[in-house]
C-alpha cells in the first residue's frame, strides 16, 4: 500500500473529509487531494504531524505494507541494515565521524534547493551569453563598417564582463545560502530511516522529470550545431564571415538550453543523491572530491588567464573563444586522470 493509498484510508478511518484534515494540519485542501492521488509527497513535518493524529509510526506511513504490525517488526532490522560494516576491511570507514542529518535539516535542504536551483541555472547561462555581444559586434565592425574594431571590442568586452558579473553574482549569492550544507558533499552522513524512506520517494516521483531533461539537454546540444550547415545555403563571399559568427552566436544559445536543463534538474537530483549518498556522493567520491575541487579552481583561473592575455595580444576575440572548448576537452581528460589515481588510492586505504 502506498502512502498516498494509506492517507486516503487512515482519513476515512476517522471519519474525515479532505478538508478536515487539511485544517489540523494547517494546510489547504488542494495539499490533500495532492498526496492522495499521488502527484505530490507530504513534507516531512506533515508526514510526523499524521503520525500523531491518526496514531501510527512515521514508518508505517512510509513503507509499503499493509499492516502496522509488519512495519513495526522490520523497523529494527531496517535501521541496522544501514549502520557501517564493522568488519576489519571497513575499519577506516568507522572511524570517520558520521555527521547526523535531522529530518528538519534535510526537508529544510531539499525545500532551499528547490528555491535557489531556477537562479542558479540562470546564472550559468548569463556567463554562456557573455562572449554573444562580443561576437556580433566584431562581426559587424568587419562586415558594415558601423563600429570601428577597437570600438567594437572594447564595447563588446564591458558587456562581456557585465553578464560575466551578473551571472557570477547570482552563483555567488545563492551559493552562499546552499554553503551551511556543504558537509553533505564532503562528510559522511547519518540519516534516519523515515528520511530515508521520503528522500527515496521524492526522488523516485521526481526520476521522470530528471530523464526528460537529461534527453533535452542532450538533443539541443546535439542540435547547436545546425545552424552552421544552415550557413552553407545563405553564405557567399561578402558575408560568410559574419554568417558564421552569427551561427556560433545561436550555438552558444542553444547549448544555454541544454546546459540550463542539467544543471536545474541535476541540482534536484544531486539533493536527493546526497542524502542518500547515492551517485556522484558515495563515501569513496567524497573522499576523491576535494583534490578535483582544488584542481578546478586551479585550472580555469589559468584558462581564463590564458583566454584574456590571448584575447586582449592578438585582438582575435572571434577565434580565441576556441580556447575554452579545447580547455574543456582537456579538463574532462584532466579529471578522468585525478578520479582514476585517487580512487585506486582510496580503494587501497579501505
Amino acid at each position: 500500500m502506498k502512502l498516498s493509498e494509506k492517507i486516503i484510508e487512515l482519513r476515512k478511518a476517522v471519519g474525515w473529509s479532505q478538508e478536515q484534515l487539511a485544517d489540523r494540519l494547517d494546510i489547504s485542501r488542494q495539499s490533500v487531494s495532492k498526496w492522495e492521488s499521488g502527484t505530490s509527497v507530504p513534507e516531512l513535518d506533515k508526514i510526523v504531524k499524521m503520525s500523531d493524529i491518526f496514531n501510527v509510526s512515521t514508518d508505517y506511513l512510509l513503507k509499503e505494507e499493509n499492516f502496522l504490525s509488519e512495519a513495526e517488526k522490520q523497523e529494527s532490522q531496517t535501521e541496522a541494515e544501514h549502520l557501517p560494516p564493522l568488519s576489519a576491511q571497513n575499519t577506516e570507514t568507522t572511524k570517520q565521524t558520521e555527521h547526523e542529518v535531522l529530518p528538519e535539516e534535510a526537508d529544510s535542504y531539499m525545500n532551499l534547493v528547490q528555491e535557489t536551483v531556477h537562479k542558479i541555472a540562470l546564472g550559468v547561462v548569463l556567463c554562456i551569453w557573455s562572449p554573444i555581444c562580443l561576437l556580433l559586434l566584431g562581426g559587424l565592425s568587419e562586415y558594415k563598417n558601423l563600429l570601428s574594431e577597437n570600438a567594437a571590442s572594447g564595447l563588446g568586452v564591458i558587456i562581456l564582463l557585465l553578464f560575466v558579473a551578473a551571472g557570477t553574482g547570482i552563483l555567488i549569492f545563492n551559493g552562499m545560502k546552499l554553503d551551511k550544507y556543504g558537509y553533505l558533499e564532503k562528510e559522511n552522513i547519518r540519516i534516519s530511516e523515515e528520511t530515508r524512506k521520503l528522500v527515496s520517494i521524492k526522488k523516485e516521483n521526481f526520476a521522470p522529470a530528471y530523464q526528460k531533461s537529461v534527453v533535452a539537454g542532450t538533443l539541443l546540444c546535439i542540435c547547436s550545431v545546425i545552424p552552421f550547415f544552415l550557413a552553407v545555403f545563405f553564405a557567399n563571399n561578402d558575408t560568410e564571415d559574419f554568417i558564421y559568427v552569427c551561427c556560433i552566436c545561436i550555438l552558444l544559445i542553444i547549448v544555454s538550453g541544454g546546459v540550463y536543463c542539467f544543471v536545474r534538474f541535476g541540482t534536484i537530483q544531486g539533493s536527493y543523491d546526497k542524502l542518500l549518498e547515492e551517485g556522484d556522493y558515495t563515501r569513496e567520491k567524497k573522499q576523491i572530491s576535494k583534490p578535483i575541487g582544488l584542481f578546478s579552481w586551479i585550472y580555469w583561473c589559468v584558462v581564463v588567464a590564458i583566454y584574456i592575455g590571448i584575447s586582449f595580444t592578438t585582438e582575435l576575440w572571434g577565434i580565441t573563444w576556441v580556447i575554452f572548448a579545447v580547455g574543456g576537452i582537456l579538463y574532462a581528460a584532466c579529471l578522468g586522470i585525478i578520479h582514476l589515481v585517487y580512487s585506486k588510492k582510496v580503494h587501497n586505504e579501505i
